[in-house]
C-alpha cells in the first residue's frame, strides 16, 4: 500500500467512527474509547506520514548509494578485466623476457667462448711471432756465422780426417760443399724469379696506369672539343640574335620616326656644309647621337647650322650634350667656339651657331683697364680696408700674399691714411676656418696664421682693439700697425652673432684711430643676402673682384646701385673683351703662377679693371718678419724702448719687391705665437741641436721649425721643454 491509500483508509475509518458516535449506537464507555481513539488517529496518521517520508528519504539515499555501488562495481569489473588483460600481457612479457635472458645467456656464453678462442689465437699468434722472431734471429745469426762455422767444421773434419781417415773426410767435405752450392744456386734462382715477377707486376701496373690516363685524356679531349664547338655555335647564335635585334630596333626606330644613323647635307665642296656635317659626324662617332643636317647659313665668321633629331630624344638633353661637348668639338674640328644650341619655335630643328675664328674687338679696353704696376700703386694709395671676392680656386690667397708683401715693404701708415707717417713695425694675423681641413688652400699666408675658426678670429680682433685702447699701451699703439686678415668671411659672418661681429664693423669705421687695418676674403658677391654684412659695409671697403664670374655677378645684380646703367654696360663690354684676351694669353702659358689674371675694383665713379701681379713676382721675407715680431712682443710686454726716430721703418725691405724664400709653418699656426688670442712673450732660444732661430712656442715646449733640422742634426728631436 502506498501512502495515499493509507491516508484515504484512515479518513474513511475516522468518518465511520464519527458517524457511529454521533448516532448513539455505541455505549458511553465505548464512545469515550472511540473518541480517544478517534483523536489519536490524526496523530498516528501524521506520525506515520513523517516516518514514511523519512523512510522514503533513507530508501532513496540507499538507492543512490546502491547506484553508486553498481557504478563502482562496473568500474571494478572493468578494472578487473583490464587487470586480467594486463596479467596476461605481463605473462607474455615475462615469457619474452625469459627468452631474451636465455638468448643473452647464450650470447654471453658464445662471447666468452669467442673471447677464449681469441685469447688462444692471440697466444698462438704471439707464440708464432716469437718463433718467427727467433727463426729470423737464427737466420741472421746463421748468415753471420755460416762461413765461420763452415770453416771451423771443415777444419774440424780436416783435423779428424788427418787424425783418422783422410779419404772419408775429403768425400764428406766435397759432398757438403756440393750441397751448399746447390742450396746457394737454388736461393739465387728463387731471388731471380722473384725479381722477374716483381718487374712483370710493375710493368703491368704501369701499362694499366698509362691505359687509364690515356682514356681519361681522350675523354677530356672529347669533352673540351664538344664545349668549344658549343661555345662557337652559341657565339654564332648570339651574334645572329644581336644582328636581328639591331635590325628590329632600327626598324622600330624608323617606324617611330627616329633616326637610325646621321643624314648629312649634300653640299658638294661648300666649307660651311662640310663643317655642319663634321659636327653631326662627331656627335655620331663619340656620342652615338644621329642627326639630320637640314641646312646651313653663313655670315662673316659665324655659321648657323640646323639639325633635326629623333622624336624619342628630348631636345633639352640633346642641347645639353652639345653644349657640354662644344669645347671638345671646336678643338677637334679646328673651330673657335660653338655656342649654346637653340630650338626653332616653328619646327623640330635645333639651331647651332658655330664660330670659325675669333671675333673682332668692338670696344677699347684701355678706358677701364690698368696694368699690374698701377694695381700695386692703387692698393698702396688706399686705406687697408680690402675685400677680395672670387670663386674657389680663383687665387684670393696668393693675391693677398702679394698685397701683403708690398704693404709690409712700405709699412703701416699712421691712422691708416695715405698721408700718415710710417710706423716702425707692422704685424699681420690671419684667420682661416679651413686651415688643416681643405686641400685647396694655399700656404702663402701660413707664416701669420693664428686662428682656425671665425669665432676665434673675431675674438682676437676684439682683444687687439681693447688692448690698443688702453692708455698705458700708447707706446705699442704708436709704433705697431696691425693688419687683420680673414678668409671665408661670408661663412664666418653667418656663424657668429651680431655682437661677436661688432669688432669687425668697428674696425671698418674706427680702425684707423688705433692703427688697425683689415683684409677679408670671400666667395659670394651677393652682399644683401649675407648675414651681418650690408651694402654700407661693402661701400666702406675697397672691393676687389678677381674672377670674371664674380665680376659679372656684381655688375648684373648690384652695378646700378653704385653706377649708371651706361657705365655698367661699358664695364660688361670691357669684361667680355678682357676675357678674350685672358683666353688668348693663357693658352700658351704652362705655369699657373704666370697666368694672366684680372681684377675689378669698385672705384667711386666707375669700376676699373686691373691686371693682377704674377703670384711669383714677390715673396715675403719671413725671417726678417719674425725678427721684428720679437721686438713687437717686447714692446707689447712693456720691455721695449721707444725709438728716437719714429719715422724710420725698422723692418724695412726693398721698396720694389720683397725677396728671400718664406719659411712657413705648414701645421696651420703662427710661427711666433700659440693658437688663441694671447701671444707668447717669453724669450725664444736657438735650437740646441741645429742652432736655428726659427723657434715656435708650443705649450710648455719649444719647437724648431727649421726645414733642414733633420739634415743638420739627424736623429735629434725638434722639440724640448722650456
Amino acid at each position: 500500500m502506498n501512502r495515499t491509500t493509507k491516508i484515504l483508509s484512515g479518513l474513511g475509518f475516522g468518518a465511520i467512527t464519527t458517524l457511529a458516535l454521533a448516532t448513539g449506537i455505541l455505549k458511553p464507555t465505548v464512545k469515550l474509547v472511540a473518541l480517544s481513539s478517534l483523536v489519536c488517529v490524526p496523530v498516528i496518521g501524521i506520525s506515520h506520514w513523517i516516518i514514511q517520508d523519512k523512510a522514503n528519504e533513507k530508501i532513496k539515499a540507499i538507492q543512490d548509494k546502491l547506484d553508486l555501488a553498481k557504478k563502482d562495481s562496473q568500474k571494478l569489473a572493468a578494472a578487473t578485466a583490464d587487470n586480467e588483460r594486463l596479467s596476461e600481457y605481463l605473462v607474455s612479457l615475462k615469457n619474452e623476457l625469459s627468452q631474451l635472458q636465455n638468448f643473452v645467456t647464450s650470447l654471453k656464453s658464445e662471447n666468452s667462448r669467442l673471447k677464449e678462442s681469441q685469447q688462444l689465437q692471440s697466444a698462438q699468434i704471439e707464440v708464432y711471432q716469437k718463433e718467427k722472431k727467433m727463426l729470423n734471429e737464427q737466420i741472421v745469426e746463421y748468415e753471420e756465422t755460416y762461413l765461420s762455422e763452415l770453416e771451423s767444421s771443415v777444419q774440424q773434419k780436416v783435423d779428424e780426417y788427418i787424425a783418422s781417415d783422410r779419404a772419408k773426410l775429403d768425400a764428406k767435405y766435397r759432398s757438403a760443399l756440393m750441397e751448399g752450392q746447390a742450396i746457394h744456386a737454388e736461393a739465387v734462382s728463387i731471388a731471380k724469379a722473384y725479381e722477374q715477377w716483381a718487374e712483370q707486376v710493375g710493368q703491368r701496373h704501369a701499362e694499366r696506369r698509362d691505359y687509364i690516363l690515356g682514356l681519361t685524356k681522350e675523354f677530356n679531349g672529347h669533352i673540351s672539343g664538344i664545349e668549344e664547338d658549343w661555345k662557337v655555335e652559341r657565339g654564332h647564335l648570339i651574334t645572329q640574335i644581336e644582328i636581328y635585334t639591331n635590325q628590329i630596333a632600327r626598324l622600330q626606330q624608323k617606324l617611330a620616326g627616329d633616326l637610325v644613323e646621321p643624314i648629312y647635307l649634300k653640299c658638294g665642296f661648300s666649307p660651311e656644309g662640310q663643317i655642319a656635317n663634321a659636327v653631326a659626324e662627331w656627335l655620331w662617332n663619340h656620342q652615338r647621337i644621329p642627326l639630320k643636317v637640314t641646312g646651313v647659313e653663313s655670315t662673316d665668321s659665324l655659321l648657323t647650322a640646323g639639325y633635326s633629331y629623333s622624336h624619342s630624344m628630348p631636345v633639352e638633353e640633346l642641347a645639353k650634350v652639345i653644349e657640354d661637348n662644344s669645347p671638345t668639338i671646336a678643338r677637334n674640328l679646328g673651330l673657335y667656339a660653338i655656342e649654346k644650341p637653340q630650338k626653332l619655335p616653328i619646327a623640330d630643328v635645333l639651331s647651332v651657331k658655330i664660330r670659325r675664328s675669333r671675333p673682332s674687338r668692338k670696344t677699347n679696353t684701355l678706358a677701364l683697364y690698368r696694368n699690374q704696376q698701377e694695381f700695386i700703386k692703387y692698393i698702396l694709395s688706399q686705406p687697408i680696408r680690402f675685400r677680395l671676392i672670387g670663386e674657389p680656386g680663383a687665387g684670393k690667397t696668393p693675391t693677398v700674399a702679394v698685397m701683403l708683401a708690398h704693404l709690409l715693404s712700405r709699412g703701416f701708415l699712421e691712422a691708416n691714411t695715405p698721408n700718415g707717417r710710417k710706423l716702425p713695425y707692422t704685424i699681420v694675423e690671419f684667420c682661416n676656418p679651413l686651415a688643416g681641413v681643405s686641400v685647396k688652400n694655399s700656404t702663402d699666408l701660413d707664416f701669420c696664421l693664428k686662428w682656425d675658426s671665425g669665432y676665434k678670429g673675431f675674438k682676437g680682433l676684439a682683444d687687439e682693439d681693447k688692448f690698443r685702447k688702453i692708455k698705458g699701451n700708447a707706446n705699442y699703439l704708436n709704433q705697431v700697425g696691425y693688419i687683420w686678415v680673414a678668409d671665408e668671411i661670408d661663412n664666418s659672418m653667418a656663424e657668429v652673432t651680431k655682437d661677436e661681429a661688432k669688432p669687425f664693423k668697428k674696425s671698418l669705421k674706427d680702425g684707423g684711430h688705433i692703427n688697425i687695418g683689415v683684409i677679408v676674403m670671400g666667395q659670394s658677391a651677393n652682399v644683401s643676402t649675407n648675414k651681418g654684412l650690408s651694402i654700407d659695409d661693402q661701400k666702406m671697403m675697397t672691393n676687389i673682384y678677381i674672377d670674371p664670374i664674380s665680376i659679372r655677378t656684381f655688375l648684373n645684380q648690384y652695378g646700378e646701385r653704385f653706377y649708371s646703367k651706361k657705365t655698367v654696360e661699358k664695364a660688361l663690354n670691357t669684361l667680355e673683351e678682357i676675357e678674350l684676351e685672358i683666353e688668348e694669353q693663357n693658352e700658351i702659358i704652362c705655369d699657373t703662377a704666370r697666368e694672366f689674371r684680372i681684377a675689378m675694383i669698385t672705384a667711386k665713379r666707375s669700376p676699373v679693371f686691373y691686371q693682377l701681379p704674377y703670384f711669383d713676382s714677390t715673396v715675403i721675407d719671413v725671417a726678417s718678419y719674425q725678427q721684428n715680431l720679437e721686438k713687437v712682443i717686447e714692446i707689447r710686454s712693456g720691455r721695449g724702448e721707444t725709438p728716437k726716430d719714429t719715422g724710420v721703418f725698422v723692418n724695412s725691405l726693398n721698396q720694389g719687391y720683397a725677396s728671400v724664400s718664406a719659411e712657413t709653418d705648414t701645421e696651420g699656426h703662427s710661427p711666433y705665437a700659440e693658437s688663441g688670442t694671447s701671444r707668447d712673450t717669453s724669450q725664444r732660444p736657438n735650437c740646441p741641436h741645429c742652432g736655428s732661430s726659427l723657434i715656435r712656442s708650443k705649450g710648455n715646449k719649444w719647437e724648431c721649425k727649421n726645414p733642414e733640422h733633420s739634415t743638420v742634426a739627424p736623429g735629434k728631436p725638434k722639440s724640448w721643454k722650456k
